[in-house]
């Protein structure tokens, strides 16, 4: 991973995924399955961060490593002329990131968890001890840019994408103004997912546009799994019909 001069930051034990296969899968994803795949994978982010709050580390690993793998299996999806194995991993440094994001914004609540309950170290990506200054000033923040340019090494998206995501990331974590931040970050990603097709701003800011609509229903989700994602998988099937159909699947 790219370096980091966050002193805050310790290089976490990670294992590689899908680390056999060379080739991507010819059949066409199933839209449905990867948008369920996709929210599934927020779904288990959001997961590890409530049983870390609780204490309950067995269960903080198994949801951290779900999350893993089926970020990982939806980046398959959304790259599919980067080789399996790099567009598997870059889905997993791209929950990592989220990780990191989630010691950032809940890291009194962390903390407490670790004095309570007595947390391994082990299930953070970073020290919890909490830095001085509001969270925007955070120096763990360089560290999530850091892992998203490792995202942008594995799929071939321009750096530009680790600043942008990082900026928004933090804009919506303090519920601030995000919306814009957010699609400028996606366009790029879609850029690189789109790589060598012939698609229009237009068609291009349409589907950032379906990327925002789902972080807004994202930030509206409730305690059940199913309620959850079946509350936006129709949206995120649409984004997925149309960037497959504009890359001819």
């Amino acid at each position: 991973m790219s370096e980091s001069s966050n002193s805050l930051a310790r290089e976490p034990t990670r294992t590689t995924l899908r680390s056999t296969d060379t080739t991507t899968p010819e059949t066409t994803p199933d839209p449905s399955e990867i948008a369920e795949t996709l929210l599934k994978a927020f779904y288990a982010q959001d997961e590890r961060e409530a049983h870390l709050r609780a204490g309950d580390a067995d269960a903080a690993r198994r949801v951290a490593d779900a999350a893993r793998d089926l970020m990982g299996e939806a980046f398959v999806a959304e790259f599919p002329h980067v080789p399996e194995p790099a567009a598997h991993l870059g889905g997993v440094r791209f929950v990592e990131a989220l990780f990191v994001q989630d010691e950032i914004e809940n890291r009194e609540a962390f903390a407490d968890a670790v004095a309570e309950y007595g947390l391994d170290a082990d299930l953070f990506l970073t020290d919890v001890e909490v830095p001085e200054g509001p969270v925007l000033a955070d120096p763990r923040w360089d560290l999530v840019e850091a892992y998203l340019r490792d995202v942008c090494d594995h799929v071939d998206v321009d750096y530009d994408y680790a600043s942008a995501q990082t900026r928004f990331w933090k804009l919506h974590g303090q519920t601030m103004d995000w919306m814009d931040a957010a699609a400028t970050a996606h366009r790029i990603k879609l850029d690189a997912m789109l790589d060598g097709f012939d698609v229009s701003a237009p068609e291009i800011a349409r589907l950032a546009d379906y990327f925002v609509a789902g972080v807004a229903g994202h930030d509206e989700w409730g305690d059940d799994e199913v309620e959850a994602v079946d509350g936006i998988v129709g949206l995120v099937t649409r984004y997925y019909e149309e960037l497959f159909a504009l890359r001819g699947n």
